[in-house]
């Protein structure tokens, strides 16, 4: 089995804020994203980047029942990941009670979406490996992609009954309520120039602190760990990027290159293991393919880890432009 969240692929497209308006979905929640910019108030930050991620997760919500296309899950998955984030971002600005248990509902879900996620993940990075092996050894590799798509179908049956359940519309409920007025403490009230700039840079400093206890090679489950740090930090960034501009918006392209880089070594990491425990209880010529196919998981990683010092140096030379 693939542990939840630990296949990670970048979004194939951005969502851009302009298109909010016209989904009908979105129409009929009532909601609407309030603007924000260098002028407002920490608090209307807080209510802008909550409203653009529940109105995400309601999008996509109708194709992740259907489940035609991979995307709509992927979209609700990095939903609740941003709700997630920006609730540990703002959290000076919100009742800690409030945002305690909205995280751990928001855990919850986003725990069923990524089972079905990570195996649907798992399962196509096997089949594009697959096209380079010759025709007997691709029959084998299929088999393989069949036990994952398997896997996807007990974790979508199992995500299905969770989007069925009281729990879930108990949440959807208090994420459109959230949206419209989260639970803000009086520093909300302040001007947001004033305060968002060292909230962004707590998830900065713990990604910089883990980054300089890395030993010289580091381990895979370390370099895990910073690519979280960076994601962390990369939705805290691009929270706030209404309010600080540029700088924030070039810090986030920064950041999501280091996540890019870090997770292609996770997902090759995660591949590799899997391709290995198969081999070990599957019938010969399966394993032999297994074996192959995990050899040259091993080398993506490799070429990960060979690129990502590089890149998290760039970030570190945009981070200084900033007004952190």
């Amino acid at each position: 089995m693939i542990p939840a969240g630990e296949l990670d692929p970048a979004p194939k497209k951005p969502v851009e804020d302009e298109s909010l308006a016209a989904h009908p979905v979105r129409r009929s929640a009532g909601l609407v994203v309030p603007d924000a910019g260098r002028k407002s108030a920490a608090g209307d930050v807080v209510r802008h980047a909550i409203a653009l991620s529940v109105l995400r997760l309601l999008d996509n919500d109708p194709g992740v029942r259907l489940g035609a296309d991979p995307e709509e899950l992927h979209e609700a998955r990095v939903a609740t990941r941003r709700l997630r984030s920006d609730l540990r971002t703002f959290a000076p600005l919100l009742d800690p009670g409030w945002t305690t248990e909205l995280r751990e509902e928001l855990r919850w879900l986003g725990g069923s979406l990524g089972r079905v996620r990570d195996a649907e993940v798992l399962a196509d990075r096997i089949r594009r490996a697959a096209t380079g092996l010759p025709g007997p050894d691709r029959a084998e590799a299929e088999g393989l992609v069949a036990t994952l798509e398997a896997e996807r179908e007990r974790a979508r049956e199992a995500l299905l009954e969770a989007m069925r359940s009281g729990r879930y519309l108990a949440l959807l409920d208090c994420l459109v309520a959230a949206s419209r007025e989260p639970a803000l403490g009086p520093v909300a009230t302040e001007p947001a120039r004033s305060v968002l700039p060292g909230l962004v840079a707590r998830p900065w400093k713990r990604l910089r602190r883990d980054v300089r206890r890395l030993p010289p090679e580091p381990p895979d489950d370390a370099l895990h760990r910073v690519r979280i740090r960076a994601k962390r930090a990369r939705y805290a960034t691009e929270a706030v990027a209404p309010v600080l501009g540029k700088p924030a918006r070039a810090l986030g392209r920064a950041l999501a290159a280091l996540q890019d880089v870090l997770g292609g070594h996770q997902d090759a990491v995660v591949a590799e293991r899997w391709l290995r425990a198969e081999a070990a209880r599957t019938e010969p010529g399966r394993a032999f393919v297994a074996g192959l196919l995990a050899a040259g998981e091993r080398r993506a990683a490799a070429d990960s880890r060979a690129r990502w010092n590089g890149v998290w140096e760039s970030a570190v030379r945009v981070h200084r432009k900033g007004p952190w």
